[in-house]
């Protein structure tokens, strides 16, 4: 009778372990798409520190990585809020309030993941 438990207990962490281990597989799986769906913006233009001057139009435009499109956009400024819905566009500063402007990206992907990049930049 002894020589029964210890089989049937035996059986029952050998089965244990090998679920385990499976579940472990899928766990990095997980992992692994994850990482590969990473959502990464920065922002291509303007660049950091850049002074836009009300005489020339200056060109808004940034890079995507990862994630799954489609993308919004929503280009947004400290001073004057919503600029643009667009990955790209073009704008006369002079539509801008002087002064210096803390610019932000913020990029949502069809999944509902959001990412943010900024830069300040001074228009006068």
């Amino acid at each position: 009778m002894k020589q029964l438990l210890f089989v049937m207990i035996c059986l029952a962490l050998l089965v244990a372990g090998c679920i385990e281990q499976e579940d472990s597989g899928s766990d990095s799986t997980k992992k692994t798409e994850a990482i590969e769906e990473k959502l990464i913006v920065t922002i291509k233009s303007p660049s950091s520190g850049e002074i836009l001057q009300w005489s020339k139009d200056a060109t808004f435009d940034a890079n995507v990585n990862g994630g799954k499109g489609p993308y919004t956009y929503r280009w947004s400024s400290n001073i004057d809020g919503t600029l643009s819905t667009k990955k790209s566009y073009q704008q006369n500063p002079s539509k801008l309030n002087k002064g210096e402007h803390n610019l932000i990206l913020t990029l949502t992907d069809s999944s509902g993941i959001s990412a943010q990049a900024s830069v300040i930049i001074q228009v006068i």
